[in-house]
C-alpha cells in the first residue's frame, strides 16, 4: 500500500482511486457510526482534503490511515459545529457497506443488516466511547493512533474502548444474539 500512496502523491489518478476504494467504506462506516446525516458528503470533503494535502504527506500505510481518520474526525466536528446536519437517507449507502466481491445476495443483505445493527448499537454509547470504539475497531487504528486522533492519552483511550465494548456486550438488544451464538457453538451452559 505504501507504493500506492507514493504513486498517488505524484498525481497518479489510478493510485488515488485505489486509495479511495480501500478506505471509502471505512470512512462511511465511521460517519454512519457517529450518526452523521450525510456520510457521503462528509467523506467527499475528506477526500478533497486528502487529495489537496497528499503531496505533503509523509509516512507509511498506518500513518496514512491515522491521517485520514484525523481529517474525518475534524470534518465531523466542523459539520456538527456548523449545524449543517441535513436529514438524509442512510439506505442509499447500503451498497458501500458490504464486503467486496460477495456474490451471494442473501449474505449481502445479512451483512448489511448486521452492520446497520452494529452501528446503531455503537451510536447508543456516550460520544467519546463511540469515537474510540469506531476508530479502534472500524478504523483498525492502534491505541496510540486513536489517542493522537482524539487528542487524548493512550490510557484514556484504552479505558474508553474497554468501557464501550463492555457496554455493547451488555446491551439488551445484543443478548439474544449472543445466546444464540453460544448455543450454536455449544458454549451455552444449561440451567
Amino acid at each position: 500500500m505504501e507504493e500506492v500512496i507514493r504513486r498517488a502523491q505524484t498525481g497518479d489518478r489510478d493510485a488515488l482511486a485505489q486509495l479511495w476504494r480501500s478506505y471509502q467504506h471505512l470512512l462511511l462506516r465511521y460517519f454512519r457510526g457517529k450518526g452523521m446525516s450525510d456520510p457521503d458528503d462528509l467523506a467527499s470533503i475528506v477526500w478533497i482534503e486528502v487529495a489537496a494535502g497528499l503531496s505533503r504527506f509523509d509516512g507509511d500505510e498506518p500513518d496514512f490511515r491515522r491521517w485520514l481518520f484525523t481529517i474525518a474526525a475534524r470534518r465531523r466536528i466542523d459539520d456538527l459545529r456548523s449545524g449543517h446536519r441535513r436529514q438524509g437517507r442512510l439506505e442509499r449507502e447500503q451498497q458501500l457497506f458490504v464486503a467486496p466481491f460477495e456474490p451471494d445476495p442473501s449474505k449481502h443483505a445479512e451483512h448489511s443488516d448486521a452492520l446497520d445493527t452494529a452501528l446503531a448499537l455503537v451510536r447508543t454509547l456516550p460520544p467519546d466511547q463511540a469515537e474510540a470504539v469506531l476508530l479502534r475497531v472500524l478504523g483498525d487504528l492502534s491505541v496510540a493512533e486513536v489517542a493522537q486522533v482524539m487528542g487524548r492519552r493512550e490510557g484514556a483511550v484504552r479505558v474508553l474502548v474497554h468501557r464501550g465494548l463492555r457496554r455493547l456486550a451488555a446491551h439488551p438488544d445484543l443478548q439474544p444474539r449472543l445466546a444464540v451464538t453460544h448455543t450454536q457453538h455449544g458454549t451455552m451452559s444449561s440451567p
